[in-house]
This record gives structure tokens, C-alpha cells and sequence, in this order.
């Protein structure tokens, strides 16, 4: 014995039941027998009934042979697939006996090998009967215990520590820069100071000696004017003598002051 999938006329899953070992296919199975039996009125006929009888004794659902693969909410399996797989195993046998009564009909010199019946892949029956959103349902999210409130608290604390940190860090970045800015800029403020007292001193020295040469030119003025003065009583002197020449080249005295 052996346990097989009972579905509804849908073919979603109901349950298992016992069957034999052998047991293969699809069968259906029935509801119990209706309550009020078919009509035997005398306008209806024993052929109406049986029809009557049968439309009462629907199909309630099916006993399925093939196993349930794992991993299905609520399998589903597919009636319409199955009866198309048997119609083209129908198909293929009615193929089957026709290519062999040919083979049979020739001579047996002439025959050659025997057809080969081949049987058609069997489709993937089951499929699952739920949506994505009904299998959500199933599994709702579980309330978080203290224990885990705690550890996302903590959690959380640990980030905006982290995040804190970082901002500090980043902030003691940008203070060293600004410090490495600032002493460039003193740097280079010194260093421009140094330039402007070296250009000061540069253009006292200049005028330093600007003052020595003024001087310089007002002796050398003094001594062209000593030496304009000295010409001058040189000149006297020597016309004096030229008069003095000239008066003993006469014979007479000239009156030289």
C-alpha cells in the first residue's frame, strides 16, 4: 500500500489516501449519493433518468498517482496537462500499431528492422497553487523579542557613535588644514616683511648715499669755486707782470698797484 494525492476538481491538494502499490493514473472520485434521487415522474422516461442520474454523479475531484514534489504550499495539479499527455500517448500507440501492421503486411525478406514505439515526455504536472502574496501571508513577520530590540538598539547606537566619530574626524581634518593654511600664510607674510625691511634698508642706504654724494658735489662745487677764485688772482698777478714787463721794455715805470 501506498499513500497518493487526493485533489478537487481545481486540482489543488485536500490529502493523501491508501492506495495499492500498483495503483498509476488519474481516477476521480464521487460525492456521496445526492439526498433526493433522480425524477421518476411519468412525463420522464428510464432513458431521461439514467442521463438525470448521471449529471447528479459529477466528478468531486481526483486520485492522483503521480507523487507531490517537495517544496509546494498547495500543490496543484494540472488535470487539462494530464489529459493531453494522454491523448498524445494515445496518439503515439495508434502511430505505433500503424507503422507495426505495416511492417507485418510485407514479406519477412523484405521487412527490415521492426518499428520502435516512442513513448512522449511526460509533462511537469504539479505546479504551486498559491500566489506570491497568499505564500507571503503564511510566513507573517514575528514580533521582535526584548532581546532583539535590544541588540537593534544598541545597534543603532553604535551607528550614530560611528557617524559622530567620523564627523569629529572629519572636523580635526579640516582644523589641521585650516592650521596648515594659516602658518603657510604667516610663512608668507613673514617673508614678504622680510622683503619690505630689506627694500626700507635698501632705500635708506640709497638715500644714505645720495646724502654723501650731495656732499661730495657741494666740496667739489666748494673747490671749483676755490679753484675759480685762485684762477682769477693768478690772472691778476700775471697781468701785473705783463705791465711790469712791458714798462721796463718802454724805459719807464709803470705805476702798478
Amino acid at each position: 500500500m501506498k499513500a497518493v494525492p487526493k485533489v478537487n476538481v481545481d486540482g489543488l491538494y485536500i490529502e493523501d489516501v491508501i492506495t495499492d502499490d500498483t495503483f498509476t493514473g488519474v481516477v476521480p472520485f464521487y460525492a456521496d449519493t445526492p439526498a433526493t434521487g433522480p425524477d421518476l415522474s411519468p412525463e420522464i422516461d428510464a432513458e431521461e433518468a439514467e442521463e438525470q442520474a448521471e449529471e447528479e454523479w459529477e466528478p468531486a475531484g481526483y486520485i492522483v498517482g503521480a507523487p507531490v514534489p517537495a517544496g509546494l504550499y498547495l500543490p496543484r495539479f494540472d488535470l487539462a496537462g494530464w489529459q493531453s499527455y494522454q491523448d498524445a500517448i494515445a496518439a503515439a500507440n495508434d502511430d505505433y500499431q500503424a507503422a507495426y501492421a505495416d511492417w507485418s503486411s510485407q514479406p519477412e525478406d523484405e521487412r527490415g528492422e521492426p518499428p520502435v514505439y516512442s513513448a512522449p515526455a511526460q509533462p511537469e504536472l504539479w505546479s504551486e497553487g498559491l500566489t506570491p502574496q497568499e505564500i507571503k501571508a503564511l510566513h507573517p513577520p514575528k514580533e521582535p523579542t526584548e532581546l532583539e530590540l535590544l541588540k537593534e538598539e544598541v545597534a543603532d547606537l553604535r551607528l550614530q557613535n560611528n557617524q559622530q566619530q567620523e564627523a569629529i574626524d572629519n572636523a580635526a581634518t579640516g582644523l589641521e588644514q585650516v592650521k596648515s593654511e594659516s602658518e603657510e600664510q604667516q610663512q608668507t607674510i613673514g617673508t614678504l616683511g622680510m622683503e619690505q625691511i630689506k627694500q626700507d634698508l635698501s632705500t635708506l642706504d640709497l638715500k644714505q648715499q645720495n646724502g654723501v654724494i650731495g656732499a661730495e658735489l657741494v666740496k667739489k662745487d666748494i673747490s671749483i669755486l676755490d679753484m675759480y677764485m685762485q684762477n682769477q688772482v693768478l690772472g691778476q698777478m700775471l697781468a701785473a707782470l705783463e705791465l711790469k714787463l712791458l714798462a721796463k721794455g718802454t724805459g719807464g715805470e709803470a705805476n702798478v698797484q
